[in-house]
């Protein structure tokens, strides 16, 4: 194996040159064609094993010291978002997509971590490169699972960073337990009878009655579920009518669910369906709805997550961990933790002047550079550390 770097200034560098490269050419999910070409490429190199189509465009790299021991996987995520771009950044991209969750900087950092660990492997076991397609739509870290990312080699463990612009530089987000939340969408149907807007008394009206439903929805997080387990219902979007003067014959809400925990989220697809049946109803309504669970809750493992303490109170000092950091976003990174042990990490990227943002899947997003070192060097920490344990 080799580098593609002779010492850590040229992997800084690097680092950067490859991350406004990537901002420059989003792929979104499953369409990550050109970026994992890129990857194959860099990682084969340095001489690793490489696998590509994993979960259709996924990639993977092995490092394998050729001693015994353990196996560790260490992930990125590839896909951009469907949003026109609005950051003026002289490397932003043109084609209407955006890295506008810092996948960007997931894949640079990675990459970078690859060169950390080739110019001083491990003294034992494999680490797997997981280069994973379509995390924004819940959907790539089992098509990589079901083409073999954990299996050949099996891995032990698994970790993954994200770049947070709600946290700041120069800090690491990581707890044990709940990390990020399960991602459910949901689609609600109200049906009624339309009519004419001067004689509502002749209709049985579904905007009314979709903004009963929307309220309704509210009384699921602060009246059926309690209140020591967090859940976020939020309406998203709302779709009725074409005129002004005609009641339309039906409503269609759109939106999200958040829940932490398992008996919560095995609740929810039933309790949407009566609240909205319910609510629909008393309006002479009716209402068919669609709840999908996309992906369950991040849950990170004790021992992992106070490996990754160790190794970030190393890198950044003890002041700048940040133990009770969990949001109500989710991460389909969830799917390898339901299979091995592993945590999920914050890295603060948050430009000082910006303060705490813009926020992630914002035309204006963007992160501090000088973040993509800090991610680049954990990774390489944290494998080695559990690569070293017995």
């Amino acid at each position: 194996m080799k580098s593609l770097a002779k010492n850590r200034k040229e992997i800084e560098k690097a680092v950067v040159e490859l991350r406004r490269h990537l901002h420059g050419h989003p792929e979104t999910a499953y369409e990550e064609h050109e970026t994992a070409a890129l990857i194959a490429s860099r990682m084969s190199e340095r001489g690793f094993t490489v696998r590509k189509g994993l979960g259709k465009t996924g990639v993977m790299a092995v490092l394998d010291t050729g001693k015994p021991g353990k196996t560790v996987l260490l992930r990125a995520d590839m896909d951009a978002l469907p949003i026109k771009e609005e950051t003026g950044l002289a490397f932003a991209a043109t084609n209407g997509k955006m890295h506008a969750c810092g996948h960007d900087g997931h894949i640079a950092a990675l990459d970078a971590a690859a060169d950390l660990l080739a110019l001083d492997p491990p003294a034992q076991g494999k680490i797997v490169f997981a280069f994973q397609p379509a995390e924004e739509a819940s959907g790539g870290s089992l098509s990589m699972i079901a083409d073999g990312v954990l299996s050949n080699p099996k891995v032990d463990a698994a970790f993954g960073i994200h770049l947070w612009t709600s946290l700041p530089l120069g800090t690491i987000g990581v707890r044990n337990g709940p990390m990020m939340a399960a991602v459910d969408e949901f689609e609600i149907e109200i049906a009624g009878s339309g009519g004419h807007g001067a004689s509502p008394h002749e209709t049985r009206d579904p905007v009314v009655a979709a903004a009963h439903v929307i309220l309704a929805l509210q009384t699921i997080p602060s009246r059926r579920i309690a209140p020591v387990s967090p859940v976020v219902v939020s309406v998203t979007s709302i779709h009725s009518g074409s005129a002004f003067n005609v009641i339309p014959e039906t409503a269609v809400l759109r939106g999200t669910c958040r829940s932490f925990e398992k008996i919560v989220w095995d609740r929810l697809p039933a309790l949407f369906e009566e609240t909205a049946q319910s609510a629909a109803r008393v309006l002479g309504c009716s209402a068919r709805v669609k709840y999908i669970q996309l992906s369950r809750a991040v849950i990170n493992h004790r021992d992992e997550a106070e490996l990754v303490q160790r190794e970030g109170i190393a890198l950044v000092g003890r002041d700048g961990i940040i133990e009770n950091c969990h949001t109500m976003g989710g991460e389909d990174f969830a799917a390898f933790l339901e299979r091995v042990p592993g945590a999920f990490i914050f890295v603060g990227a948050a430009k000082p002047e910006h303060g705490l943002g813009p926020a992630h899947h914002s035309p204006h997003f963007d992160f501090d550079e000088r973040a993509l070192m800090t991610a680049a060097e954990l990774h390489s920490r944290v494998a080695r550390a559990y690569l070293a344990e017995a």
